[in-house]
Parts: C-alpha cells; structure tokens; sequence
C-alpha cells in the first residue's frame, strides 16, 4: 500500500522553499532574460512580493487587479501592485532610452517623504519588463539603485533560432 502525503500532492511553484531575497533576485533575472513579460511573471511576483515588500496577500483576489491580468494590462496591473506594497512604491517614470525602456520605480516612506525617497531603475526592451524588473529591485535588500538587466547577445541569438 502506497501514501502519498497531502504536502507532495500540492502543486509548488518553482520558487517554493526558496528565501524570498533569493527568489526575487531568480525572478528579476528570469524577466530579464525574457524578449518579453509574461503574465506567470507577474503571478510569480504577486506570491514573492508579501514578504519582501509588504504587499497584501489579498491582492490576488481584487477584482481590479484581476480586470487588468485578463486584458494584459501588465503595466496598469504592476502600478496596481506597487501602490498596495508597504510602503507605497509609485511608477515615476518609463520612457525609451536607446533601444530599452528605463523604467524608476521610487519608495517614500516617513513624514518627511522628500527627504526619504529611493528610487530603483531598470532597463528592458520590454515596457512592462522593465517595470517589473524596477518594482523587483524596490523590495530587493542591498544599496545598488540601479538594476540592469540585459540580455545576452546568446540568450538573443537562441531565442531568435526557435
């Protein structure tokens, strides 16, 4: 007679067990690796981002977030994500530089928020990328304010012979 326990029956995903520093830093490099975001990257984040960035476990089930997930609205939803967190990281900027889009996401905190601003920028080709790569490195624990992401010219060159 064979048992299987109730905990191997339950479907994981591929960062569970994993630190939750370890898994945001595995999920930013994933993303940036990708040509472009997909929507289990954003599902990865909305399970990794409770813990390293305060964002609520009941963000999965608002009606608004799911709205934006059904249409890919990717951006629309990522903003969403960023003003739950806590504190409350804000979108500030996405404009095109070069052949990428730089994305800054900043985090205020305190009374006096001028003072206390951080921000975290990153770079992708991919608009909502770059986004998600920048709220990432918002919640990521380390003094770099920059974090780039790029391809390389053999993740390209693989990618273009599928």
């Amino acid at each position: 007679m064979v048992t299987i326990s109730a905990q191997r029956t339950a479907t994981t995903g591929p960062f569970e067990g994993m630190a939750a520093q370890a898994a945001l830093a595995s999920l930013m490099d994933r993303v940036g690796a990708a040509r472009v975001l997909r929507e289990h990257h954003v599902w990865e984040a909305v399970r990794i981002l409770p813990e390293t960035a305060g964002l609520p476990e009941d963000i999965k089930q608002s009606p608004e977030f799911r709205g934006l997930m059904e249409k890919e609205a990717f951006t629309a939803a990522l903003r969403l994500l960023a003003h739950a967190c806590t504190p409350a990281r804000d979108l500030s900027d996405l404009v095109p530089h070069g052949d990428c889009w730089r994305a800054t996401v900043s985090v205020c905190g305190g009374l006096d928020r001028a003072s206390r601003c951080r921000l975290t920028q990153a770079g992708h080709r991919d608009p909502p990328a770059a986004v998600l790569i920048a709220l990432l490195g918002s919640a990521i624990r380390t003094s770099s304010r920059f974090v780039r992401q790029k391809r390389s010219k053999a993740a390209v060159k693989q990618e273009l012979q599928k």
